[in-house]
This record gives structure tokens, C-alpha cells and sequence, in this order.
């Protein structure tokens, strides 16, 4: 609603100085039979021109004009040092006051081109703050490490279950490629599937992946760094590590942890469901055949003893909870 009262209250001014300013024209120059509403109508089109280009890039809009005005002042200002210089060392002031205008020109030219190129390398920071232009009409999700190593995550992001604008810190990224080399198999084998990840997210959403450089003050630590970039880009974070998910919440970002999700997806065996489970060896009874769940539960099937090394389905009989854990008891179906 803001931004509405000014753009109606910019059309307004463009109007009113477009014709004050037509009505001076006329009457220095001494011309008759000027329309009073020309000049008007001339304000109002240079104002409706720039807010129709204002709405038309409003997704670059600031970063374009700040780089503009940036590079339009180094320009005019690098004119200046090398017109006082050329003052100084050529003497003839007619041909000084004959390049004056050309080299203006040629040289603010050159640095406004080269600054418009270079808008995302620059960041313009006043002390411990970074102002960033960038934002994402679907918005934006910044992985940490352990989302990024987690299986799970491209899945998530071709079911559109994650659909934001992925962001992976570059210090997140240099960490994974640190763990890919170490010498622990654990860790290599960590790193190594982050690294993956990186690659096959990069398939799924080509642009929609972003590597963020950003040089962020007071963020020593990887967990510093990514909350940061969190608020930053008023984003999501997606996350694994359940003490940072906490420390997220109690700063009031938002979170998703795929491991919860799929906790809270997990469904609890019950009697009477229809399971498949592998026979991995025999049990106390010579027809009983013994497997595991996906969970880790160990299933007694009946009448699978002779099935070793097969994929049977079976029928849940009871639940038995131990000390050790859950013990399924089954009774073979022959149910596809």
C-alpha cells in the first residue's frame, strides 16, 4: 500500500513540474498558443514511463539502480582526477577544454558498463552489514551440512515436497569437499554423498541452485554462517542436526528437518498388517523363519523355515516388546 502512495504521489509532481516548467519555457522563449496541458501531459508520461520499468524489473529494480548510481559517481569522479591531471600536465588549455567533454564520457561510460557487468561480485557493506538486493519470488530454503548428506533430500526436492530456491553456503560446500578427502571412511563417505547431492540438486533445478559466496562478518563458526544466510534471505532452513533446528526456532526462523519428517511419516507395525520381509536364517521351531524390519524389529514368520534367503509376505500375528527391543510374530501369507 506504501509503495502505491508513492508512485501516485511521484505521478502527481511529475505532472505538476512538467507543467510549471513548460509554462517558464514558453514565456522565456516568447511563444504563443502554448497548450496548458502539454507540459502536464509530458510529466505524466516520463512518470508513468520509469514506474512501468520500475514494475517491469522490480526483481533486479534495486540492484540495477544502486549499481547505476554507484557507477555513474566512480565514473564522474575518475573523469575529474584525470581531467585535474591532464590540467597539469598539458598546457594548452584549448585542447584541455576540447577533451573535456569526450573524455567525460568515454570514461564514465566504461566504469558505469563495468560495474552494471560485475552488480553480483560487488557488495557494498557499511560495517557489519551487507546489503543484498536479491530475492526469490518462490522463496528461499539454505541447506546445512547435514541436510545436504542426507539421501533423502533430492527426493524431497523432486516431490516438491522442498520447493523453495535451494541455497548452499559456500562454506558448507568447501566443508563437504574437506570430508571427501579425509582419511576416516566415515566421513569421506559423508562428504563424498553431500557432494552428490549438490550434483544431482543441480539437475533437478539447474537456476534454481545457488551457491552463496557471501563474506559475512561475525560468523566464526559453519552454524554461525548459515543462520546468518537464513536471515539474510529470509529463508527456510532445511536442516538435519536437531540442536541447530532448535537453535533456529528460538530465533524465529523457519525449519525443515527432513529427518523429523521422516519420523513422523514412520508408521508403528501393527496386528493384522500385511508385511514383506527377507528370511535371513532359521528360528527355534524347525518351520519358523526369522527377518528384520526396515526398523531394525525382528520377525519370527511361521511356516517360512524353508524359505532362507527369500522375500515373503506375511501377516502380523502380535507385537512382543522386549528389553532389547520389538519382536514381531508373523504368520506367512501367501497374499502377493
Amino acid at each position: 500500500m506504501l509503495i502505491l502512495l508513492v508512485r501516485l504521489g511521484f505521478v502527481i509532481m511529475a505532472i505538476s513540474v512538467g507543467h510549471v516548467y513548460g509554462n517558464r519555457y514558453y514565456e522565456l522563449s516568447g511563444a504563443s498558443g502554448f497548450p496548458w496541458w502539454l507540459g502536464a501531459m509530458l510529466g505524466f508520461a516520463v512518470a508513468i514511463t520509469l514506474i512501468a520499468a520500475e514494475h517491469a524489473f522490480r526483481r533486479y529494480f534495486t540492484r540495477t539502480l544502486a549499481a547505476f548510481l554507484i557507477g555513474l559517481a566512480a565514473g564522474l569522479i575518475f573523469s575529474l582526477l584525470i581531467l585535474i591531471t591532464l590540467r597539469a600536465v598539458i598546457q594548452d588549455q584549448d585542447l584541455v577544454n576540447n577533451l573535456d567533454v569526450p573524455l567525460v564520457l568515454i570514461t564514465t561510460y566504461l566504469v558505469l558498463v563495468m560495474v552494471l557487468h560485475n552488480a553480483d561480485r560487488f557488495r557494498l557493506i557499511i560495517p557489519f552489514v551487507e546489503f543484498r538486493n536479491e530475492r526469490y519470488d518462490d522463496g528461499a530454503a539454505v541447506l546445512d551440512l547435514s541436510a545436504l548428506a542426507d539421501r533423502r533430500l533430492p527426493l524431497l526436492v523432486e516431490d516438491g515436497v522442498i520447493d523453495q530456491h535451494l541455497i548452499v553456503p559456500r562454506m558448507v560446500l568447501g566443508t563437504a569437499e574437506q570430508l571427501a578427502e579425509d582419511p576416516d571412511p566415515a566421513k569421506r563417505l559423508r562428504g563424498g554423498r553431500s557432494l552428490e547431492n549438490v550434483a544431482a540438486l543441480r539437475r533437478l533445478r539447474g537456476s534454481g541452485l545457488t551457491i552463496d559466496t557471501t563474506d559475512l562478518p561475525n560468523s566464526p563458526s559453519l552454524d554461525d554462517t548459515v543462520l546468518a544466510l537464513v536471515r539474510l534471505h529470509s529463508a527456510r532452513l532445511v536442516c538435519g542436526n536437531d540442536r541447530l533446528c532448535d537453535r533456529a526456532r528460538s530465533e524465529g526462523l523457519r525449519v525443515i528437518n527432513p529427518m523429523a519428517l521422516a519420523r513422523s511419516l514412520q508408521s508403528s507395525p501393527q496386528a493384522g498388517d500385511l508385511i514383506e520381509v527377507d528370511i535371513v536364517k532359521p528360528g527355534e521351531e524347525p518351520d519358523q523363519g526369522i527377518g528384520f524390519l526396515d526398523d531394525g524389529s525382528m520377525t519370527v514368520v511361521s511356516a517360512a523355515g524353508q524359505a532362507i534367503g527369500q522375500r515373503v509376505s506375511a501377516t502380523i500375528i502380535r507385537i512382543h516388546q522386549t528389553s532389547n527391543g520389538r519382536m514381531v510374530f508373523a504368520q506367512r501369507s501367501e497374499d502377493p
